[in-house]
């Protein structure tokens, strides 16, 4: 979100969101009078915004000259950040094996507003390297220019005599390689280039990783593709079962075999995790969770479209044939409506989202405003109910 878009919203926030800013781009302590004229709010309502921030333990006040500085709390805000930052996931494997090859310092930086600013950074070993502080922040233009004879590269003065290569891992981050401006404008800057774009290319863990979009997710789902459904045993301990199932672009459906033990224990606990993933790039996955329901379904017509579809896709069995010849038999019919679903191409991992306090309802992992092509509508569907019996005998043969 654009700055001008917050600050129009909630004046509030957007002036508290200065002063951390400042305070936190500052090389030293600031009085009050020196941070209200910097960011150009009112003495009394900064230091009304500084107490309450300082109360949230964001900043700090030195109890000799009374100067501000950011608190504590912002160490635990920017750890929790950093382990839902989805390129820090792979970057430490690739900035060391860069390291390795050039013995140059390799940072990665993340769009930040209007900018850029630097989430992590691998020392290089060269007896005279460049090393910035987390934190340090950029332009998102004007700081270095794409590099004509090296496609999807950029270069560019970091500051007097450290040069640095970069090249886009996904929209908003950027992994450059930094040095002392003589070494990588020359013989070592060449291998520099070439080993930046082969850790973006095709090989690299960042290809091609990224959400799955809503029409990729349905196309995806849409395939004969087995599902893992994670359950609590009775016993205590997780457990798993392979399933066929059907995805109505909302929902999954699931038909439990006669006496399956499973729906029995997700009868007693209907919290489950259901997984779905193939093996073959673009190794696109799919991890949805929440309660899973019996459907209301009196008169079978559920049961049946889907049982005919789990046949045809699965078994590529006529379905008309094979329900003709139980057309007196009804099995249950469970339904999994995700309360989380996350949807992921690609080696990166989309760690954090599963830890959220509350189940974030987003497919990619992790966003805190769910994007259009990110979001999945968690209603209950109407006459739903938790599961409550268990499977009918006689289910049909062509579930698991």
């Amino acid at each position: 979100m654009a700055r001008s878009e917050y600050q129009a919203r909630v004046p509030a926030v957007a002036r508290a969101v200065r002063a951390l800013e400042h305070l936190a781009g500052a090389q030293q302590p600031l009085s009050l009078s020196a941070l209200s004229r910097a960011i150009e709010v009112g003495p009394s309502s900064l230091l009304a915004i500084l107490t309450t921030l300082r109360g949230a333990g964001l900043v700090s006040r030195s109890g000799r000259d009374g100067r501000y500085v950011p608190g504590p709390g912002l160490v635990a805000l920017g750890a929790a950040a950093a382990q839902r930052l989805e390129p820090l996931h792979t970057f430490d494997l690739i900035a060391a094996e860069l390291v390795d090859q050039l013995g140059e310092t390799v940072l990665l930086w993340v769009q930040h507003g209007d900018g850029l600013v630097m989430a992590a950074a691998r020392e290089g070993t060269q007896p005279l390297r460049y090393m910035p502080p987390l934190g340090l922040r950029l332009p998102a233009t004007g700081w270095g220019a794409d590099d004509p004879t090296h496609r999807n590269l950029l270069e560019g003065e970091l500051e007097p005599d450290v040069w640095m290569v970069a090249a886009n891992v996904d929209d908003g981050a950027l992994l450059g390689i930094v040095g002392p401006v003589n070494r990588l404008q020359g013989a070592a800057g060449s291998e520099a280039r070439r080993a930046l774009q082969a850790a973006v290319a095709g090989e690299s863990a960042w290809a091609g990783a990224g959400p799955i979009e809503p029409g990729e997710l349905d196309a995806f789902l849409s395939q004969p593709l087995v599902a893992s459904l994670s359950y609590l045993s009775r016993d205590g301990y997780p457990a798993s079962v392979p399933l066929w199932y059907d995805w109505d672009g909302g929902a999954f459906w699931l038909v439990p075999s006669p006496g399956a033990e499973w729906a029995e224990h997700v009868r007693r606990n209907p919290r489950v995790s259901l997984a779905i993933s193939e093996s073959l790039p673009p190794l696109r996955r799919v991890l949805a969770r929440g309660p899973m329901q019996t459907a209301d379904d009196t008169d079978g017509s559920r049961w049946r479209a889907v049982e005919a579809r789990l046949a045809a896709r699965y078994a590529r069995l006529d379905a008309l044939r094979l329900l003709g010849a139980q057309r007196d038999h009804v099995g249950v019919l469970l339904r999994l409506e995700p309360e989380q679903l996350i949807a992921w191409r690609g080696l990166v991992r989309p760690l954090g989202t599963l830890a959220s306090a509350e189940p974030s309802r987003t497919v990619g992992g992790g966003s805190v405003e769910p994007a259009p092509a990110a979001t999945m509508d968690a209603s209950r569907a109407a006459g739903a109910a938790p599961v409550s019996a268990s499977p009918a005998p006689g289910a049909a043969p062509v579930s698991a």
